[in-house]
């Protein structure tokens, strides 16, 4: 016997019976249960906008002189 083998009866106690659905339908609903109500609390917070390193459009003008490269023109 190797290793697995022998601990085989420990978590034996954990798995849902093969021979009746109701168990296993039980676990699977639950299963699915999670995933809606992760799903559900993701779908109601505000939308993920991601940063692409743009200036936002009520950056004052000492803001944009500050990000400006060097040698370009200033206004």
């Amino acid at each position: 016997m190797n290793g697995i083998e022998k601990r085989a009866g420990y978590y034996r106690g954990y798995l849902t019976d093969d021979r009746s659905l109701i168990p296993l339908t039980i676990v699977l609903g639950i299963t699915v249960a999670l995933w809606l109500l992760v799903y559900l609390i993701g779908s109601v917070g505000p939308p993920y906008k991601p940063q692409m390193g743009l200036l936002p459009a009520h950056a004052s003008h000492s803001v944009a002189l500050q990000h400006a490269p060097e040698g370009a023109p200033h206004h």
